[in-house]
């Protein structure tokens, strides 16, 4: 059984899953997606029987610490409520995921993860060690992946800008994990998870004034689950180095609602206390189920994803 306000290394996490996965190998599916950069499998678990799926991904940064083990409780449940019959806050979740799929991935930067946890020792390849003790960043603070990279700045979208010599849209094997899993399932929407300020941006400028407004609506159902605030429309690129999230690849190529999901307070020190983690999954763990009874069917995209092709 998950118990949360601990810590959990990426083994803990790699070793979780697994467990998971043997319990409830009927309607789970344990895989991993790629590899990191220094050799750590990046891991995914698919709940459910769906063909339409929702995709959830957290640990993007290295020190947000909080969501990884926070997914492991959420997929845990999930599986328990699934099994039993039971009911997750009135929600049914064995009809909804015998409905819909979720593919949550809860540590989709493990190096960096690492690295926040331990300290740059943490990476194998001795090159990698060096080129990251060259940022002079403190590793509590640690955001990038093992090559320094800012993966949640390398997707190949509109906003898409090159921050570093050594990078270019999807360069990284941590993006190419993710832009897989984003081919290989017939996705409705995406949930990415980050902590920064209890709040829920859901504003993509790339895209149609009825994308915007229906986004703005699911996102409005979170924010009442939640007590999370809704970030304004101005917000969705403080600067110009903004841009390339996975929420913009993933709006821009698929018409579908990308979320981007900032739990933990604003002023929340590094290394983020375990202590939140209680808090946390209170807040967040029913909202991919909420989000599941919100969704439009898969095929109501496809009139917006004809517009899209036209306008590209």
């Amino acid at each position: 059984m998950i118990n949360l306000n601990q810590h959990f290394s990426y083994h803990d996490i790699m070793t979780s899953l697994k467990m998971i996965a043997d319990e409830f190998p009927e309607f789970t599916i344990y895989r991993n997606i790629g590899r990191s950069h220094d050799g750590r499998d990046i891991p995914m678990m698919r709940v459910g029987f769906g063909m339409e799926t929702l995709i959830c991904t957290a640990g993007v940064h290295g020190k947000e610490s909080i969501n990884p083990p926070v997914f492991l409780k959420m997929i845990e449940d999930y599986c328990l409520a699934y099994h039993t019959r039971g009911l997750i806050e009135g929600v049914d979740v064995h009809s909804m995921l015998n409905k819909y799929s979720i593919c949550f991935i809860p540590l989709l930067n493990p190096d960096g993860y690492e690295i926040a946890m331990y300290g740059f020792d943490a990476i194998h390849n001795s090159l990698l060690r060096r080129l990251c003790r060259r940022r002079k960043i403190n590793s509590k603070d640690w955001k990038y992946n093992a090559r320094g990279v800012d993966i949640n700045r390398n997707y190949p979208s509109r906003s898409y800008i090159q921050q570093q010599l050594s990078e270019y849209p999807a360069s990284e094997l941590e993006t190419k994990a993710l832009l897989g899993v984003f081919g290989d399932y017939e996705t409705m929407a995406y949930l990415d998870f980050h902590s920064s300020g209890n709040i829920i941006y859901y504003y993509r400028q790339a895209m149609p004034y009825t994308y915007n407004i229906y986004s703005r609506h699911l996102a409005r159902k979170l924010t009442r689950a939640s007590g999370f605030i809704l970030g304004k429309k101005e917000e969705e690129f403080m600067s110009s180095l903004n841009g390339g999230n996975s929420v913009h690849f993933y709006s821009e190529s698929t018409g579908k609602p990308a979320l981007t999901i900032e739990t933990v307070k604003n002023d929340a020190p590094y290394p983020l206390p375990i202590t939140y983690q209680d808090d946390i999954y209170r807040q967040i763990h029913m909202m991919p189920l909420i989000l599941l009874q919100e969704l439009k069917p898969v095929s109501c995209y496809a009139v917006l994803q004809n517009n899209l092709q036209t306008l590209n």
